[in-house]
C-alpha cells in the first residue's frame, strides 16, 4: 500500500512538473516570438521568462491540479475505467479555471493547454510504470530542448549596441537624494547665483575601457577673493554605478 502510494506521489510530481517546465518554455518561446519590446539578450530573457512562468504555474498545478487529477481518476476507476482520453479531457476543463482567478482569455488557454498536458503525461507514465518500463529519455528531453531553445534565442538575439557616455550621465544622475541631484542631467555645464556666490556646476563623461566611463560631477565657486571647488566621480558601466573618487570641499553655501 505504501508503495502504492508512493508510486502515485512520483508520477503525480513528475507529471507536475515536465507539463509545466514544457508550458513555460512554450509560452516564454511563444511571447518572445510575438513581442516588438525585447530586443536585445532574448536568450536571457527566455531563461528568466522560463523560470517565472514555472512558478507561477508550478504552484497552481501542483496544489489545486493534483488535487483535482486524484479525484477524476477515482471516478475513472469507478464509471469510466480504461477511457484515458476522457480523464484528459475532464482535466482539461478544469483547467479553464484559472480564468476565475485571472480572467483572461489567454490565460485560460494556458490553464486548459497545461491540463491537457499534465493529463496526457501522467497516463503515459502511469502506462510506463506498468509495463516496468524506465523514463529516462523523457526526463532529458525537455532539458535538452530548453537547451536548444535558450541557445537559438541567445545567438538570434540583436547584439547590444555601444554603451555610450550619453548613458552613463544619464545612469549616474539617476537617483536621488545625493550631492549630485543638483548638477545638469546630461553633460554640460551650469551657471548662477547662490547666496552671493558666482557657480558653476560642470556634468562630464570620459571613456576609462571599453563600456566603463568615469562620471565627474565638478562645482567652482567665486566670491570676491574667495573662491574653491569640490568634485565627485563615479565609475559606470551599464550594469553599475561605483564611487571612485572625490576632492575639494563643499561649497559654504551648502553647509
Amino acid at each position: 500500500m505504501t508503495e502504492q502510494i508512493g508510486r502515485v506521489a512520483a508520477r503525480k510530481l513528475l507529471a507536475t512538473f515536465f507539463s509545466v517546465f514544457i508550458m513555460s518554455m512554450a509560452w516564454s518561446s511563444w511571447s518572445i516570438a510575438v513581442s516588438d519590446d525585447v530586443v536585445n539578450e532574448t536568450g536571457t530573457e527566455f531563461f528568466g521568462m522560463t523560470f517565472v512562468f514555472f512558478l507561477y504555474i508550478g504552484g497552481f498545478v501542483l496544489f489545486y491540479g493534483n488535487l483535482v487529477s486524484l479525484a477524476i481518476e477515482a471516478l475513472q476507476r469507478k464509471w469510466f475505467e480504461g477511457a484515458d482520453w476522457a480523464y484528459v479531457l475532464i482535466l482539461g476543463g478544469f483547467g479553464a479555471a484559472i480564468g476565475l482567478l485571472f480572467p483572461i482569455l489567454p490565460f485560460v488557454f494556458i490553464g486548459v493547454l497545461t491540463a491537457v498536458l499534465y493529463g496526457m503525461i501522467d497516463k503515459w507514465l502511469l502506462k510506463r510504470q506498468g509495463q516496468d518500463k524506465a523514463n529516462k529519455a523523457f526526463c532529458i528531453v525537455p532539458f535538452l530542448v530548453f537547451l536548444l531553445l535558450w541557445g537559438y534565442f541567445q545567438n538570434a538575439s540583436a547584439a547590444l549596441p555601444p554603451y555610450t557616455a550619453a548613458e552613463a550621465v544619464e545612469f549616474a544622475t539617476g537617483g536621488e537624494g545625493t550631492p549630485i541631484d543638483r548638477f545638469p542631467k546630461e553633460a554640460g555645464t551650469w551657471e548662477g547665483q547662490i547666496e552671493g556666490y558666482h557657480v558653476r556646476r560642470t556634468t562630464a563623461a570620459e571613456k576609462v575601457d571599453d563600456g566603463v566611463y568615469e562620471v565627474t560631477f565638478k562645482e567652482d565657486w567665486k566670491t570676491g577673493a574667495a573662491a574653491g571647488s569640490w568634485m565627485m566621480s563615479y565609475l559606470v558601466d551599464r550594469e553599475s554605478s561605483t564611487f571612485h573618487r572625490e576632492e575639494g570641499h563643499m561649497p559654504p553655501y551648502d553647509k
